[in-house]
């Protein structure tokens, strides 16, 4: 049966496998499920979390047989690549620059529980590696190099807005909140200073400390405020429910009542 892949943003992609301890019908339903999907989307290889069953099954396509590797573990790996990667979880047109081991040796089961081994290289190698990946709740971005993570975020995040269909990675209420918590971290570190300060700098400070409480709450009614637009914009999105956006505020307030106690009986001069 033609099973539906989840797609990004969807966050079932990163559970984590489990092994698969029961070789049965119930398995071979499964695979058989993952093979008619995997043909109806002209793919190269699948993983059972695709189709949002979290079992270390993995299809392979290896020139004109597929192979079936259940629980699947890489034992041996030799030297280091990189190429371009594309995956059916996100977005047609999306890829990503990865390095990956050029030899691997792979342990699995096949569908009845008998022992295998694969030594593979090149392209095969590298179709494994990326559905070992998923196996572990891991997707291209996560493999990503650091300084190039930023841009394929922003990238999707632009896509998801075009479209209006899928998510954002970086929500713009975020960048508020973001700058709240700095603001209340920086307050947070002003308490020692009465410790080395003299009355008239530590009387500055607690003037500073004051202002940027201020801060902190008009940051609070933006990112309330905006999350409510964002809320309506992308409706499918799990993190723009209206009851998530008010306990982020909740938990801002309670630090925020947490800190302002200490600037006011602790550094007010």
């Amino acid at each position: 049966m033609i099973k539906e892949l989840i797609t990004y943003p969807d966050e079932r992609i990163k559970y984590i496998s489990a092994d698969v301890r029961k070789f049965d019908d119930e398995l071979f339903e499964l695979l058989e499920n993952m093979h008619d999907t995997m043909a109806h989307n002209g793919l190269d290889a699948i993983s059972a979390i695709q189709i949002a069953v979290p079992f270390s099954a993995i299809i392979i396509k290896d020139e004109d047989r597929l192979i079936e590797l259940i629980n699947a573990r890489i034992i041996l790996n030799e030297g280091s690549e990189e190429g371009e990667e594309k995956s059916a979880y996100f977005p047609a047109g999306f890829s990503a620059a990865i390095k990956r081991y050029g030899k691997i040796k792979v342990v699995y089961e096949n569908r009845y529980g008998e022992l295998q081994h694969l030594d593979v290289e090149g392209a095969l190698s590298r179709r494994i590696q990326q559905q070992v990946d998923f196996l572990f709740g891991g997707t291209l971005l996560d493999k990503m190099a650091k300084e190039n993570r930023s841009s394929a975020e922003k990238q999707l995040a632009q896509d998801g807005f075009i479209a209006g269909e899928s998510c954002p990675v970086v929500f713009v209420r975020d960048y508020f909140k973001r700058g709240a918590k700095y603001l209340l971290v920086l307050v947070t570190l002003t308490f020692l200073l009465p410790f080395f300060v003299s009355p008239e700098l530590r009387e500055l400070v607690y003037t500073l400390d004051k202002y940027a409480l201020v801060g902190v709450v008009l940051l609070m009614i933006i990112y309330f405020i905006y999350g409510q637009y964002e809320g309506k914009k992308y409706k499918q999105c799990t993190s723009c429910q209206i009851g998530n956006i008010i306990g982020t505020v909740l938990i801002l307030a309670f630090q925020l009542l947490i800190v302002s106690s200490g600037v006011f009986f602790w550094v007010a001069p």
